[in-house]
Formats: C-alpha cells, sequence, structure tokens
C-alpha cells in the first residue's frame, strides 16, 4: 500500500502543473479521487521531493480522511520534530483540496522529512491510514 501511495505521489507531483486557483486545485483533486475511487488516502503534491524550502513554506494537497483532517510534521536531520500540525481537506463527503504552510528554525541547511498523513482512527483495522512523506532540503 506504501508503494502505491508513494508512486502515485510522485506521478502527481511530476505530472501536475502549478495550481493556482480553487477550481485548478478542485480538478487535480477529483483527478486523483477517480484513481482510488474508495479509498481514504492523503496525496501531499506541493513542494514536490528534494524542493530547497525555507521557513514558512507553503504545502498543498488532496485527501479523503477521517472527518477530513489532515496531520502533518517536519522533521529535521536527526529525525527530531522542527514543527506540526494539522488542517482540513476532504472527508466521508469526498475529497478536497488542503493547504497549510510550514513555520520552522534550523541553524544549517540540511535534509528533512515533511510527513502528511491520516491517523488511524480504526487502530490497526483494515488498510493503513493515507500517508506522503517528502525528502526536502530545509534551508535557514
Amino acid at each position: 500500500m506504501i508503494r502505491t501511495i508513494l508512486a502515485l505521489t510522485t506521478t502527481v507531483a511530476l505530472g501536475a502543473t502549478a495550481v493556482t486557483g480553487a477550481a485548478e486545485a478542485a480538478g487535480a483533486c477529483d483527478a486523483i479521487a477517480d484513481a482510488l475511487p474508495d479509498s481514504a488516502f492523503v496525496v501531499a503534491t506541493d513542494p514536490g521531493a528534494g524542493a530547497i524550502v525555507h521557513p514558512g513554506f507553503a504545502v498543498s494537497g488532496c485527501s479523503r480522511s477521517f472527518e477530513g483532517t489532515v496531520n502533518w510534521r517536519l522533521l529535521g536531520r536527526d529525525g527530531g520534530v522542527l514543527a506540526e500540525g494539522f488542517t482540513s481537506g476532504g472527508g466521508a463527503d469526498g475529497p478536497a483540496p488542503f493547504a497549510f504552510t510550514v513555520a520552522f528554525e534550523v541553524q544549517a541547511t540540511q535534509i528533512g522529512h515533511l510527513e502528511v498523513f491520516e491517523i488511524d482512527a480504526s487502530d490497526g483495522e483494515g488498510f493503513p491510514p493515507g500517508r506522503t512523506v517528502l525528502p526536502l532540503v530545509l534551508s535557514p
């Protein structure tokens, strides 16, 4: 399941054009939902893997998750949490775009990882919840 989600994330990140408005974001989200018609998912589409990011960078994507909640955390080179939070995306009524900004502090440029995910509300029943992990270059 994780391989499928990561492959889909890569395809979306490489194949999508910049989303500039609500209509375009909804269209991109609909395309992902068509590929995963009855599945819960969390797909971060921007920034792309390997992007150089600075404090306050924007993240966007599409989800259909339990109660529409999308959780995220930014991990530094040492695996420590630099920032974390949550936002709203799509839920039981269907998929929807999500967006948030990430404030963080690092002293030196380093590799980090942004995890965007759904918490497993079922205590392990069924499929694992949706999750995207993006390696990023964190710049001060």
